[in-house]
């Protein structure tokens, strides 16, 4: 029996009460044991009510926080249990060069992917979202850099690209520029208030709106389409 895995892609914030539903079940109903990456313990109590009120309104009790201590790293002893115990793994938004560092390489890269191959769920917003694909970009204004990187990130589904915010921060000129740096044919605008939703890796449907699906014709020219749902 093939083990059935779900991303949940959300453009931003506004789209934690359109993916709950979806997430809690998924994760255990009012058992689930939800691990929440965050970027420090100042920005996990700053944003804890509006992530978790969702999910305790369709009675979840019990989640824990990873965050970086005051030198910035993670305790990997700490993260690695609540990782391995978690029926649902749920990454947050902030920084995204920060949660690269600290959730998209080794060690907790592998434990993220091995837990996400043995089902359990797992969800991002924003910078969380864009460090769950394969292909991640670091944006000039977050790195400093004169030019937008490329990153490998988690690798959690392949085959297109995301952007986040991207109604409200224009951000189609910069998922098209990934996708012609990485000549991936499709990418994903997420709206705030949505969540595009992966099965098996495959982008499946949304919750909220909008998405808008950009798809390349012709990358020497910067032909394509966009279609909403």
């Amino acid at each position: 029996m093939t083990t059935r895995r779900l991303l949940y892609l959300l453009g931003g914030s506004t789209a934690y009460e359109a993916f709950a539903d979806e997430f809690v079940t998924a994760s255990g109903g009012h058992d689930a044991r939800i691990a929440v990456l965050a970027q420090t313990g100042e920005g996990w109590e700053k944003h804890k009510a509006e992530i978790t009120q969702p999910w305790t309104r369709r009675g979840v009790t019990q989640y824990e926080p990873i965050v970086s201590g005051e030198n910035g790293l993670l305790n990997l002893e700490l993260a690695s249990a609540v990782l391995y115990r978690a029926t649902g793994i749920f990454i947050g938004g902030g920084h995204t060069p920060t949660y690269h560092r600290l959730f998209a390489t080794e060690p907790v890269r592998t434990i993220i992917r091995e837990r996400y191959q043995d089902g359990i769920p797992v969800a991002g917003v924003s910078a969380g979202a864009l460090i769950s694909l394969e292909i991640c970009q670091l944006t000039q204004d977050e790195t400093g850099s004169d030019k937008l990187q490329i990153v490998q990130g988690l690798g959690l589904a392949k085959g297109f690209v995301i952007g986040v915010h991207f109604t409200e921060w224009n951000a189609l000129s910069e998922v098209l520029e990934v996708m012609s740096k990485t000549r991936t044919m499709v990418g994903l605008g997420i709206d705030e208030p949505a969540c595009a939703v992966c099965e098996n890796e495959n982008f499946t449907k949304v919750l909220g709106r909008s998405v808008h699906k950009i798809e390349m014709t012709d990358f020497e020219n910067m032909a394509y389409g966009i279609t909403i749902s």
